[in-house]
């Protein structure tokens, strides 16, 4: 036998010896998505109220991402970016009236393709399953319901779980809705109590306005915060009990939100849907599991991350087709942020309502969107006009809250942030197909705040 042979021979046994020693990829995958849900209203993110134990318990085993964002403020096209990995000029839905496409591969069909058993609890209505994400789920159970409590829902993937053979592999998915407004909190208990009641609030959404238990109406924000804040840590149990039933040592577990809220901070406060300003657009993003590493990570993800970095976690590959918009964050998930790029752009995008924006004076133009980029500590958001765009520019790392618009004197860094967004999407400027809704759908819509 030539020594060349042998040589071969001998690497193909290392090669091979290696292989038997990695680890297994985790069996199965739980997908757990808080509907309108601040990061910096968790007590895992540092908030001073006690709000999400279970998730600090969690975090203490996986990685924690300091800086995630969500590609869309409303429910569908958000987990539609989510479950493609593709923004939402890739998927096409672009608002909660946008229906996924057919012709849109999803994660849940390409787990059921690869032999997973497939299961989606939904507790809102703007997931129902003919608004096209049921796609690939083997039992999408919505009720049909404008609403249901979040432990009614887990009760439900509890008992789906229970029915499966300990040989299945599984991907299970729970939409928690309690935080979206009213926040109407259960038995109408409020577990968190203000010292002062905050600011009166001038500006509350029909669809927000509650009542004390004197009958008289909530007009001061902390009243609404308080309630908000119940409402987290109320979801946050019902993640604690779902996660006694899961085996962190062959699953994955991934938890995040589609959106936050704005409490207090804008001219329309306690909502959200059509501005891209953080408290809207910065979200928790926890994974935690079987291959995870602990840690915490300051690199900017987005939530088009999630389907890439998913399958590589569960060694399932990619079906072949177009590219996806986003990345695999299985390197950061190792433990290793040495090799990711600092100038990363990512993207949001959005709705135009100008009474959103009264206090600023817009004129905008509603067959357009919002965009939104943001590169390290720069955030550049495009306001679309029938003739100029309105551009504004913020430095985050100054200006947290997003109040001083500095795009004319930092003309370089506005300038690079628009050809970026020009690169990303060459036809943002064109306006969005619109959508004909039935009489029952626009007053369930209504009801919940996205239509007025």
């Amino acid at each position: 036998m030539s020594s060349k042979k042998t040589n071969w021979l001998t690497i193909l046994g290392f090669v091979l010896a290696l292989a038997a020693c990695a680890p297994e990829p985790p069996r199965s995958l739980v997908f757990i998505s808080f509907d309108t849900t601040r990061r910096d209203h968790l007590s895992v993110y540092g908030y001073s109220r006690a709000t999400t134990p279970t998730l600090e318990r969690l975090a203490q085993q996986g990685t924690l991402f300091q800086n995630a964002v969500a590609q869309q403020n409303r429910t569908l096209p958000s987990h539609a970016s989510m479950f493609t990995g593709l923004y939402p000029h890739g998927h096409q839905s672009f608002t909660n009236k946008h229906i996924l496409p057919e012709s849109q591969t999803t994660l849940a069909e390409i787990l059921g393709d690869a032999g997973f058993r497939t299961a989606a609890f939904v507790s809102g209505y703007t997931l129902r399953s003919d608004w096209g994400l049921d796609q690939g789920f083997e039992l999408y159970d919505d009720e049909g319901k404008m609403s249901r409590w979040g432990e009614a829902t887990s009760a439900e993937a509890r008992e789906w779980l229970g029915g499966l053979d300990p040989r299945e592999r599984f991907f299970l998915f729970l939409h928690l809705y309690d935080t979206h407004g009213p926040y109407r909190t259960p038995e109408d208990r409020v577990a968190f109590q203000s010292q002062e009641p905050g600011p009166r609030l001038t500006n509350i959404p029909d669809y927000q306005k509650l009542k004390g238990p004197d009958g008289a109406p909530l007009q001061h924000l902390n009243d609404y915060v308080d309630r908000y804040d119940t409402l987290i840590r109320y979801q946050d149990d019902v993640v604690g009990r779902l996660m006694d039933e899961i085996d962190l040592e062959t699953t994955v577990v991934v938890i995040v939100a589609d959106h936050g809220e704005t409490l207090g901070e804008r001219t329309q406060t306690l909502n959200h849907g059509a501005a891209l300003f953080d408290e809207e657009i910065r979200i928790p993003l926890l994974f935690v599991g079987s291959g995870v590493s602990a840690g915490r990570i300051e690199t900017t993800v987005e939530t088009v991350d999630l389907l890439p970095t998913i399958l590589e976690v569960l060694a399932v590959p990619l079906p072949p087709g177009d590219p996806l918009h986003g990345r695999s964050l299985v390197s950061l998930l190792d433990g290793d942020e040495g090799g990711e790029p600092s100038d990363r752009v990512v993207f949001a995008s959005s709705v135009a309502e100008p009474n959103r924006y009264l206090d600023r004076g817009y004129e905008l133009d509603t067959r357009r969107q919002i965009y939104a980029a943001r590169a390290g500590d720069w955030k550049l958001i495009v306001y679309p006009n029938v003739s100029d765009d309105y551009v504004e520019l913020y430095d985050l790392r100054e200006d947290p809250m997003e109040r001083r618009n500095v795009a004319a004197q930092q003309p370089e860094v506005r300038d690079r942030l628009l050809a970026a967004l020009e690169r990303w999407n060459p036809d943002y400027r064109e306006p969005i197909s619109l959508v004909n809704l039935s009489d029952d759908e626009r007053e369930r819509l209504r009801a919940l705040g996205y239509i007025r």
